[in-house]
Parts: structure tokens; C-alpha cells; sequence
């Protein structure tokens, strides 16, 4: 694996963390929540069978957690799946945050850090702040990707059960 990925860091002149393992986080993170708002599209139209999933595939993030919140509302008022309520607002919590925080480091920039590497910096407008996009962040992101595709997971063996 270390030489694939020295193979494909020959391939640019960019400033690159030493770190693979902060790139390969990143590529996860990044991989993972597409996979996710992938998965989301899925559990949309396991529901709702009016839904379209390659429409819903051409939106963005945000749009696809609108419709699964709205799903949501749906089978509420139908009184549907009573007992997938909770899972789904979870789930539409935890994402809702994941889809702000893969903006922070999709729209990130790569700085020489204090430690003298190459890491992604975030400025957040609405707070002043900047913040380093580190392996903890990472991590952190990554674990509740896991959390969602769990939520999603149990949401489909109940509405879908021989899948």
C-alpha cells in the first residue's frame, strides 16, 4: 500500500501531508459521506415509491436530507413505520451536521502548520474561527458516518425486510 501511494504522490508537484494516513482519512470522509447521502436516496424511495432515485441522486446533500425529513413528516401523518421515527431523526441530526462539516473541509486549504506539516485549514466566517481539519477531526467524522449507515441500516431491515 505505501508504494501506491508514494506512486501516486510522484504524480503531482503539490505540497502533500508525509501523513498517509491523514490522506487516507480524508479519502474515507470523503468517500464515506457520499456513500451515505447514497444510502439516504435509497431509504427515500424504499418509502416513498414516487420517489425518483436517480433525481434524487443529482441533488445535493442538503436537498436530500429536505426530502428525508420530509419522508419523515409523511409517514408520520400517515402513522407509517412508527417505529423507524426516531432512527430517521437521528439519523437526519447526525447528518445535517456530517453535510456542514465535509463543507468545512471540502472548502478547506492547505497551510504548513506549527508542526511543519501540510494539513487542511478551515476558516469559519459565522465565528471568526479557523480550525485545523487534523486526524482528530477525522476521526471523529468517520465514526459518526458509522452511526448514520447503522440508523440507515435498521431503517431498511424495517421497511424493507427481505432485503
Amino acid at each position: 500500500m505505501e508504494k501506491d501511494i508514494l506512486s501516486i504522490k510522484q504524480q503531482t508537484r503539490l505540497a502533500l501531508p508525509t501523513d498517509n494516513s491523514y490522506l487516507f482519512g480524508l479519502g474515507v470522509a470523503l468517500y464515506g459521506f457520499n456513500s451515505i447521502s447514497s444510502f439516504m436516496t435509497e431509504i427515500i424511495c424504499h418509502i416513498d415509491d414516487s420517489q425518483n432515485r436517480t433525481r434524487l441522486l443529482d441533488l445535493t446533500s442538503g436537498e436530500v436530507l429536505n426530502i428525508f425529513r420530509q419522508t419523515l413528516k409523511n409517514i408520520k401523518s400517515k402513522k407509517q413505520y412508527k417505529s423507524i421515527y426516531t432512527i430517521m431523526n437521528d439519523v437526519a441530526n447526525i447528518f445535517e451536521i456530517l453535510n456542514s462539516e465535509r463543507t468545512d473541509f471540502v472548502h478547506a486549504y492547505p497551510i504548513t502548520n506549527r508542526s511543519n506539516e501540510q494539513i487542511l485549514h478551515r476558516r469559519k466566517d459565522e465565528k471568526g474561527k479557523y480550525f485545523e481539519v487534523d486526524n482528530n477531526f477525522l476521526d471523529s467524522f468517520i465514526s459518526r458516518l458509522h452511526d448514520v449507515s447503522s440508523g440507515l441500516y435498521k431503517i431498511r431491515a424495517i421497511v424493507k425486510p427481505q432485503i
